[in-house]
């Protein structure tokens, strides 16, 4: 993957994350105000817990897609710089810890 290409889906994959974190917050403001009504039944607050947790858990699932992501992106590119550097000075070769 080139460079130029992988920023671009460092870019895509961060923005969608922002404006997923933002409908999450949304969202969740709109599941309190909901619980702070006077009159909530039960059935009504276990509706908005169970909202709630679906809505955290996608966000944890594409928080970690995202965590990956730039894992992964890390790794690819300390690794080309070892490959380099291993290339222009060998005495320095350092393997990377897994």
């Amino acid at each position: 993957m080139t460079e130029q290409r992988s920023s671009e889906t460092t870019r895509v994959i961060l923005r969608s994350f922002g404006v997923m974190v933002t409908t999450y917050e949304e969202r969740m403001a709109e599941l309190l105000a909901q619980a702070a009504r006077e009159d909530l039944t039960t059935g009504e607050a276990l509706r908005l817990a169970a909202r709630a947790l679906t809505l955290s858990a996608r966000l944890t699932r594409r928080l970690r897609e995202v965590t990956d992501h730039v894992l992964e992106t890390e790794q690819r590119l300390l690794s080309a710089l070892q490959e380099q550097l291993a290339q222009r000075v060998p005495a320095a070769s350092v393997e990377l810890e897994e």
